[in-house]
């Protein structure tokens, strides 16, 4: 990589255990259960992570234009001098 020396370097964090809780029986769902209420707000979640998604990636779509213009700029002054 030509800017490798610019990238930081990782911090490995050292490995612990993890307790698990014991298993907990789910509870089990049937088509009575699953009423509108349970389906709307399942849906305004997805339509919340959905909503996240975007402005991420509207935010990386910036950031992404942002290096290109970086990187024709140092392009230009390269190919100038």
């Amino acid at each position: 990589m030509v800017f490798g020396f610019l990238r930081r370097k990782k911090k490995e964090k050292p490995l612990t255990e993890v307790e698990l809780p014991p298993e907990v029986e789910k509870p089990k769902v049937s088509a009575e259960t699953t009423t509108a209420e349970n389906v709307k707000v399942k849906m305004d979640l997805i339509l919340a992570q959905m909503d996240s998604l975007r402005t991420q990636y509207e935010s990386l779509n910036e950031r992404i234009i942002a290096i290109e213009k970086m990187i024709k700029e140092m392009y230009d002054m390269a190919k100038s001098g």
